[in-house]
């Protein structure tokens, strides 16, 4: 509840009684009401500092326009003349969180990030234009929606041609003149990677996406790729296919541009063929190497493992999915599920490798979709955690991390003086359950206070549900 100067605190009440009917006497001392637009103190929270450090029992942020001013505990710092105070006594803060791999193509999807306290998202897939347009006007608070980072339009050789490229190079040189912060490759030759590699770090820039699939020869594997100096690697599947050890058996009428018979047969029963030490090697060395790891487990998990079971149906979240995502797999039979849930023991496997091995590991979910925007965030978290991950390991992948790896660390990714005031105020200790990252209490974004189910009540009424 956001309260006046007045009653910041119950134990100052009486003074503050006393200075304020002295000055009413005077006829020359006023309360001074709160700025909706001036600072706000948040106080009494347990703040998570997701470096590592101990946790801040009873805090105080003082938060200035859309930066934190000041940290303390709630004796060191009083609230200045006309400041809104946010009584979180019993919450727990942490840093707002950040979706690392996203497809940002609908209007309805603003709030349901914000609801979920993801103020920050890396869109991996689109046209230039179009999200700088957003972003823009994301930047001047026309559209109250996450903080954006963009890639463009991927790299491989059929964008090559549409967009009137030579070669990939060339093209992730219109991408960086268009204003990326990123390449995003998804089929290429290692020679053409190497090229793309160094345009892109000429420019500051990191390069990163997909390593195959290796059958149809989209891709040339994940040790390749690291090889010839990819920065990061999305989906799991990109270290299982580089791992085989012995040829899957393909229908005569496979199709490696069909998604479906892409993900049937192809990665489906992948699990039966890869060898774990191979793949532990494979995780080490892009931890040695400083290739970051966003193994989409929640995508995987999704669209495959869990694909038409009623849990999946029943998920409460689906009625804020007013359009339906593209389908682009068949349904899955039992048996074929249960070799996507051995696929996912091996990512897993591979997450704490990476892990333990020292890498980047980052959030990423691949919403919308069957992923839902906002609400797949938290669920990547838990598979973190089923995967070996401590709380805090977890936590620090939507954080920290990802700050790291966009090169904001001075403004985003923890709580300190001079960071974004993006934090999320939780009703529970995340430190006890990475689960209770879901119970969102409030959501400060870029200095301004939210409330999820207010958020979430106004995009039914803008956008209806879904049927």
């Amino acid at each position: 509840m956001i309260r006046s100067m007045l009653h910041t605190r119950p134990t100052q009440t009486n003074w503050l009684l006393s200075i304020l009917v002295l000055g009413s006497l005077l006829g020359c001392t006023e309360s001074v009401p709160p700025d909706p637009d001036g600072p706000l103190l948040i106080e009494g929270a347990t703040l998570i500092d997701v470096t590592g450090g101990p946790a801040l029992a009873n805090s105080s942020i003082l938060i200035e326009g859309n930066r934190i001013s000041k940290i303390g505990s709630s004796d060191e710092i009083a609230p200045p003349a006309g400041a809104r105070v946010l009584d979180a006594q019993g919450k727990y803060i942490i840093p707002g969180l950040v979706d690392m791999h996203v497809h940002y193509g609908r209007t309805w999807i603003h709030r349901l990030y914000l609801a979920n306290g993801v103020t920050t998202v890396r869109d991996l897939g689109g046209a230039v234009e179009r999200l700088n347009t957003l972003r823009q006007e994301i930047e001047v608070g026309n559209i109250l929606a996450p903080r954006m980072f963009i890639s463009g339009t991927p790299i491989n050789q059929r964008s090559v041609k549409t967009s009137g490229s030579t070669s990939g190079a060339e093209m992730a040189a219109k991408m960086i003149e268009a204003g990326v912060d990123g390449i995003k490759v998804t089929g290429y030759s290692v020679e053409e990677l190497e090229e793309i590699v160094e345009v892109a770090h000429a420019a500051g820039l990191w390069v990163y996406g997909h390593t195959g699939p290796t059958t149809g020869n989209v891709g040339p594997g994940a040790r390749a790729a690291v090889e010839a100096g990819l920065d990061g690697i999305e989906h799991g599947t990109s270290l299982l296919e580089d791992a085989l050890e012995g040829q899957i058996p393909l229908p005569r009428d496979y199709d490696p541009s069909n998604w479906d018979h892409m993900f049937r047969h192809w990665y489906g029963p992948m699990n039966q063929y890869v060898d774990p030490g191979r793949l532990d090697a494979l995780a080490r060395l892009m931890a040695e190497r400083e290739v970051y790891f966003s193994p989409t487990l929640v995508t995987m998990q999704r669209n495959f493992e869990l694909v038409g079971t009623p849990e999946l149906l029943a998920d409460p979240a689906r009625k804020y999915m007013v359009e339906p995502g593209q389908v682009r797999f068949g349904a899955f039979n039992d048996q074929e599920r249960q070799e996507w849930t051995k696929n996912l023991d091996l990512m897993k496997r591979a997450v704490k490798t990476f892990q333990d091995a020292g890498g980047v590991l980052l959030v990423g979910t691949d919403s919308p979709g069957a992923v839902f925007p906002g609400w797949g965030l938290h669920q990547e978290l838990e598979l973190f955690v089923e995967a070996g991950l401590t709380q805090m390991e977890a936590l620090q992948t939507a954080t920290v991390n990802a700050a790291k790896v966009l090169g904001k660390e001075s403004d985003l990714g923890a709580l300190a003086v001079g960071k974004y005031a993006d934090l999320v105020i939780l009703d529970a200790d995340p430190m006890e359950n990475i689960q209770n990252t879901q119970k969102i209490h409030r959501v400060i974004y870029n200095g301004k206070v939210l409330n999820p189910a207010a958020l979430l009540k106004d995009n039914l009424e803008q956008f209806g549900q879904s049927q």
